[in-house]
């Protein structure tokens, strides 16, 4: 395995643990409020961070959901294609769904440098920094355009897309089951 493969599968990783801690954050500052009910206590800010944590869990791990075949996928009409036309449609699905995924990068990235240059807050009973959570958003964005571009180049270069790769080994557990 190449050096480059190593460092893309483990920056793919990352945001999927990442992508894993904003979730189990999200379960304890939950937690946090309901026990903290108990005894009367209030937790100041938990509706903001569990806010920040629902976007860091839905967009950092989106890359490594994809590497892994956990999005799914319509095939209504590639799945009927065969030989040429299915390697463009390919070639155009994968180029559009990245072409997507940067812009959302960049978008989410200029957004989090201007809250941090104009000093955004949250509007809530703490005022939060808000570019921390953009910034999250826009790696997680950045993460899956570049995975898209990983399969797209392994796609146009004769490989197997790690989509597929998925798929065909879900195919192969399944049918190992049914036997």
């Amino acid at each position: 395995m190449s050096a480059l493969r190593r460092v893309l599968d483990a920056l793919y990783l990352s945001g999927g643990i990442l992508g894993a801690i904003a979730l189990m954050a999200i379960g304890v500052i939950i937690a946090t409020q309901v026990i903290g009910r108990q005894f009367g206590l209030t937790v100041l800010g938990a509706d903001d961070l569990t806010a920040f944590s629902v976007a860091a869990s839905a967009t950092l791990p989106l890359a490594y959901a994809f590497r892994q075949g956990a999005h799914i996928r319509v095939d209504l009409i590639i799945g009927h294609l065969k030989g040429a036309a299915r390697y463009v449609m390919e070639t155009v699905a994968l180029l559009m769904a990245a072409g997507v995924a940067a812009y959302f990068a960049y978008a989410t990235l200029d957004l989090a440098t201007d809250s941090l240059d104009f000093g955004d807050v949250a509007q809530g009973s703490v005022p939060w920094p808000l570019w921390i959570p953009q910034m999250l958003c826009g790696i997680g964005a950045a993460l899956f355009a570049l995975c898209l571009i990983d399969d797209l180049v392994a796609h146009v270069s004769g490989g197997t897309p790690s989509y597929r790769r998925a798929a065909e080994a879900s195919a192969l557990e399944r049918a190992g089951e049914e036997l």
